[in-house]
């Protein structure tokens, strides 16, 4: 089920334009944790180029015009993948890396065995595969407020959950604000709500999980890619208005 389309005349471009880009760098030679926690940064945006072939399909530029386009930034997602069954235990590797993830390790491995904590297990269809967590995604403060989270985050997801059980987030403010203790409340609650859109779940106090063995999220990220696809519709025919 889509959702109602919020106002698109405050939509800095089309947002059917947007690209993801993908960045992951490791040492040929690994240390630490290497082998068992991979980090993913992937940085949404409009480049220049996109920009100015759009508007001169539109008509909107000249070819001297061109140039003056500049990259648009839309915002940035991070992920942690860890490994089940590297060489390292994974729950040292979560524990190595931030509070955030050692939190979310907590929740979801057995810390002895390294492996899968026993209500976790029994939560998922097929708990057999490594651990994605969705660690951070901030959108540029022009690009917020339609809805565009949960499609990058479903489209992120759909590229880097291959062959893992379960994605993990703890729905939190990630972006630096200082917030009162009520508005962190509320704003937990409506992030919570915000990736339910994609098929989280409340697991255990503030960890949801997005269980990828069902068909769901699958589902949900498709009803979100149309409402991208609605978005754009609706701010062509704005700015044709």
């Amino acid at each position: 089920m889509t959702t109602a389309l919020p106002d698109v005349s405050q939509l800095p471009a089309d947002p059917a334009l947007i690209t993801l880009i993908y960045h992951h760098e490791h040492p040929v030679v690994p240390y630490d944790f290497e082998e068992t926690r991979e980090v993913w940064t992937v940085h949404a945006r409009i480049d220049a180029d996109t920009l100015a072939s759009a508007a001169l399909a539109d008509g909107d530029a000249d070819e001297r015009e061109l140039d003056e386009f500049k990259d648009l930034r839309v915002g940035r997602m991070s992920f942690v993948r860890v490994r089940m069954f590297g060489p390292d235990d994974p729950w040292h590797a979560m524990d190595d890396y931030t509070g955030d993830l050692c939190h979310i390790g907590q929740a979801v491995l057995d810390i002895d065995s390294g492996e899968w904590a026993p209500d976790f297990e029994e939560t998922l269809a097929n708990p057999v595969g490594d651990l994605l967590v969705m660690d951070r995604v901030v959108l540029e403060p022009a690009w917020r407020g339609f809805g565009l989270g949960p499609m990058l985050a479903g489209a992120a997801i759909r590229r880097l959950s291959e062959g893992c059980a379960a994605v993990v987030c703890q729905p939190a403010p990630a972006d630096g604000r200082k917030l009162s203790k009520a508005q962190s409340r509320e704003a937990k609650a409506k992030l919570a709500a915000t990736w339910a859109r994609i098929g989280f779940t409340p697991f255990r106090s503030d960890i949801h999980i997005l269980d990828c063995h069902l068909r769901r999220p699958q589902d949900l990220l498709a009803e979100r890619q149309s409402d991208l696809k609605s978005l754009s519709r609706a701010w062509s025919t704005h700015v044709q208005l």
